[in-house]
Parts: C-alpha cells; structure tokens; sequence
C-alpha cells in the first residue's frame, strides 16, 4: 500500500491547476497518472530526493538581457552575466530555474542555489575553471528542493563547502521520497528524459549546517554575504542570499517574476506574503527569482501582488 507518500488523483489535480500543464484527452490523463504512480513506488525506498521547481511562468518585466549576453553551456543550460562579478545560471530540467553565481574580491567563488543535478553543476564548474582557473568555492543551499541543492554532490566532490540550514536537511530528510514523487507525477510520461532523470537523482545534503533562526554571514576579501531567513513562505526553509556589495538578492523560489505563485505544495500562503516584506530591509538594485527572466527590484511587490491577488 502505498499510502500517505503518493499524492492522490485531487492532488494531481490540484498541481496540474498550480503549474497550468497542458489538458489531455481524459483516456490520456489517468493512463499517464497511473503510470506515474506507479513508477514513483519504485523510488520510494531510495535515497532522499527533493522538491520539484514549478514551471516557469510568462517574464512580467523588463530584465532579459539580449540573446548575445547569455553564454550557451548545453542545450538547456546557459549564463546570464550581470554586471562584472556576477552570472546567473538558468537550468531547464525540466523547467528553467535560476541560481546565482558570484565571483568575490578575493577571488572565491560563491554559488547560490544549484542547477537541477550534478551533471549540470559540474559543467558550471567546468566553465569557471575555464574562465577564472582555479578557485575556492563557497555554494549555499537556499532551501531542500531540487532546484535549490540538486547538484551538491558535483560541489562536494570538487572540495567546495556546502552551507544549508538545519531545517533544510531535516525536510530533505523527511520529505525528499514524496516530492520526488511528485515532481515525476507532474512530468507524467515514465519515458521522457526528463523522468528518467528526476527518478535516478541522488541528492545530498549541505556539509556546512546552521541554524536557520541565526542566518549567516560569511565574509570574503572584507566584503560580506549575507544569509537571512524572513519565515515561511514557498517552503518552510527558504532563504534568501544578499550581496551588499553588489546590492543583488537572491531570492529564490519565495520571489515570483510571473502572474502565478507556482508551486505551492510546501507553502505558508498566510505568511508568505509577511515573509516577503521583511525583505525591503535590503537594498537591491537586483533581485533573482527562483524563475523567470524579470531581475528588477520590483519583483517584491510583484510577489506581494501575486500572493494577494491567488
């Protein structure tokens, strides 16, 4: 029996509304739901996995850099320099979601969120040694779903050290078998790419634990980064990675840049919103969502917006 670790027909239901996937013929859509259940026990017994990113909703704003400043690593992984010090990494697997790379004044290399795997991140890694040679590695996990933490094992092997709170690696704990299994429910065809690589990831946790209440600050040639955890709010472990220096927030999946909250399997939808203001107190001329294209400061009141209007 496959119990509480499998979302039901409803919940399908429910995440198919929240990702706006496409409708299929009735037939079509309990054969591939079955099939999806099916195959999601099988993994219920592996090692923990993680939360799925909702799909990318439609850019709301003005921030896509033209196509000759996105750097092309795969067919679905590519760069976005912003500014001299830093890039954003947009990993489609299957929907694009964005991490945050930042080279700082003395040289380390610090990584907010990860792309979807390791493959991928190793290929991120590849890339900055090309470019930058060799270099110390600081990565920060900012919460336990796939999109956020995904590729640890490539940042392990290649010596970085990991940060994440103690509540992201109890959630991955004890969550990690359920959310992959939803995340392949909303994939739904047991044949696709896509599938077959969410079914097979392994994720690790953070090596570098801290409490999620105190946050963190790590400090790099004198200029500081800063970890801020404001409360619930797309998940319950989300923080958020803020780069005075550069005045740039990486907000991940608690910021929004399109017309719909996404996935809200994990969410505090009455404190979400309070958890966003809290985030004004940072001065920004950039804000990174978890998706989409948008990279203004606007994209807080954006997500205020957003949440009120659900």
């Amino acid at each position: 029996m496959l119990g509480r670790e499998l979302i039901d027909i409803r919940d399908f239901c429910k995440a198919r509304r929240h990702f706006a996937l496409p409708r299929a013929s009735a037939r079509q859509y309990c054969v591939r739901m079955w099939r999806s259940i099916l195959a999601a026990a099988l993994f219920l017994a592996a090692p923990a996995g993680a939360a799925p990113a909702p799909p990318p909703a439609a850019p709301d704003g003005p921030a896509a850099p033209p196509a000759a400043e996105r750097i092309a690593l795969s067919a679905d992984l590519h760069l976005r320099p912003i500014g001299d010090r830093a890039l954003v990494i947009v990993h489609a697997c299957p929907w694009p979601a964005n991490s945050l790379l930042v080279v700082m004044p003395d040289g380390t290399l610090v990584l907010a969120g990860t792309p979807y795997t390791a493959d991928a991140t190793r290929t991120v890694l590849d890339w900055a040694r090309r470019r930058f040679g060799e270099r110390r590695i600081v990565a920060i996990n900012p919460g336990y779903h796939v999109d956020n933490l995904g590729g640890n094992q490539a940042l392990l092997d290649a010596g970085a050290a990991v940060y994440g709170s103690d509540l992201t690696i109890r959630l991955l704990r004890e969550r990690g078998e359920r959310m992959r299994a939803v995340t392949l429910a909303l994939i739904g065809d047991p044949e696709s790419p896509a599938y077959r690589l969410h079914a097979g990831l392994k994720f690790v946790p953070p090596d570098h634990p801290f409490p999620i209440r105190d946050g963190l600050r790590l400090t790099f040639g004198g200029e500081e980064v800063q970890v801020f955890y404001p409360g619930p709010s797309q998940a319950p472990d989300k923080v958020v990675v803020y780069f005075p220096g550069l005045r740039i927030l990486f907000g991940s999946c608690m910021i929004l840049a399109g017309p719909r909250p996404g996935n809200t399997a994990d969410a505090d939808l009455a404190q979400w919103p309070e958890s966003v203001r809290r985030l004004r107190r940072f001065p920004a001329d950039i804000v990174v969502p978890g998706h989409g294209d948008r990279l203004d400061p606007g994209l807080i009141q954006h997500t205020l917006d957003v949440l009120a209007a659900r």
